[in-house]
């Protein structure tokens, strides 16, 4: 979607190499962005869906980590540049983690995610309206919300 509206590089870190390719179309393994995090710096926008609440929980070969999510959104927010934009999506409800499986953001967690970020909208499902401020978190379930948050 962002080299089709124009983007004049995506960059894809993921544990399983690309299929596709594409001459603005960049692929990094995770163990290379962290080794050389600082190549990535002053990035426009980064979107992880359903990918940063399995950080440090062991599922996908990483190290045990009880801080690996609020890690990995560090790094995120060291490459962003001032006001770049993070589109997030993960388990919003009660704070829990289900070993090894993911972490839910709650009251407890989200606002350690929120941190440093304005918040811009909240989106759920097929509605295209978005949440104008952070919406109710879930009593006892969770939805997979998608967050769009600005570095300040």
């Amino acid at each position: 979607m962002a080299l089709y509206h124009g983007a004049a590089k995506v960059i894809t870190v993921e544990y399983t190499p690309l299929s596709i390719q594409h001459p603005r179309l960049a692929y990094v393994h995770p163990v290379e962005l962290v080794k050389n995090w600082q190549k990535y710096t002053g990035i426009d926008f980064v979107i992880s869906f359903s990918s940063i609440e399995h950080s440090g929980l062991g599922r996908f070969g990483d190290p045990p980590d009880p801080i690996g999510d609020l890690r990995e959104l560090s790094k995120i927010f060291c490459m962003l540049k001032q006001g770049g934009l993070l589109y997030i999506g993960f388990p919003f409800g009660p704070d829990t983690i289900e070993y090894n499986a993911h972490r839910i953001y709650g009251n407890i967690r989200w606002p350690m995610i929120a941190a440093g970020f304005e918040f811009l909208g909240a989106f759920l499902g097929p509605n295209p309206t978005a949440y104008k401020i952070p919406p109710p978190i879930p009593k006892t379930d969770y939805r997979q919300y998608l967050f769009v948050l600005r570095k300040k």
